[in-house]
């Protein structure tokens, strides 16, 4: 939701923003849950954009990897090392822990970037993945796959994985409540002049009913989606 629709957003309290878009706290939580490593232990954000995960690692070695080129209003001034991921200038065995989280959509050789973070692994370090089931297209050209649960599996047990745990961020109702947040953008973001003043009062009726309103109710019930075979993508914990 670029520009007037992420500054309305984020004004507003994190008990809201938590339902209308709950994957981007389900994945934060599920970054978090790497920081119980020892403290020095080294953590490698693989494919961190802005590094926002950097604020869970106070404890730890936290070194951010991106190209650097995905979403061209990104701030990249964080990285630490700018790299393919596919040939990551980094020792063999060096890391306690990878986070890829909503990375591997981007490049085009997923087998090859998880075949190099198991490189430089440590044996036993783990690995933190997200990667989307439905979503749109973003950061364009630079978006090639979505994934299932078996197609991630394979991909882990190829690349010498074990120990693999993938489940989905949601259900159904969470998938449908973030697609419902794009309906006011499609009508009336690209509106101009004279044209969008008319019609705002209908576009704030429409961020009310399918920016606020709708999504919390989605986000109620999504428990009642038992198979969640609709997801917005899956969280991986796979060990060297």
């Amino acid at each position: 939701m670029p520009g007037f629709y992420s500054q309305v957003f984020e004004r507003l309290p994190q008990f809201l923003r938590r339902r209308i878009h709950p994957l981007d706290f389900a994945i934060d939580s599920f970054v978090r849950s790497a920081n119980s490593l020892q403290r020095g232990a080294w953590v490698l954000d693989a494919g961190a954009g802005e590094s926002r995960f950097a604020r869970h690692f106070g404890r730890q070695r936290y070194l951010a990897i991106d190209t650097g080129v995905g979403d061209q209003d990104w701030d990249y001034s964080r990285i630490d090392v700018r790299a393919d991921l596919g040939a990551m200038p980094i020792a063999s065995g060096r890391m306690q822990a990878v986070i890829n989280t909503q990375v591997l959509e981007h490049v085009p050789d997923p087998g090859g970037v998880l075949g190099e973070i198991h490189r430089v692994l440590e044996p036993g370090g783990s690995l933190y993945l997200t990667a989307p089931q439905g979503w749109h297209e973003h950061q364009q050209p630079h978006d090639f796959y979505r994934f299932t649960r078996y197609s991630l599996r394979r991909l882990l047990e190829e690349t010498g994985f074990r120990e693999i745990e993938i489940e989905p961020m949601g259900g159904y109702f969470h998938y449908l409540g973030h697609r419902l947040t794009y309906i006011p953008k499609i009508l009336f973001a690209d509106r101009r002049g004279v044209l969008r003043a008319l019609l705002f009062p209908f576009e704030l009726a429409a961020l009310g009913i399918f920016c606020l309103l709708l999504p919390i109710v989605c986000y109620y019930l999504d428990p009642l989606d038992r198979k969640k075979e609709f997801t917005l993508g899956y969280r991986c914990r796979a060990v060297k």
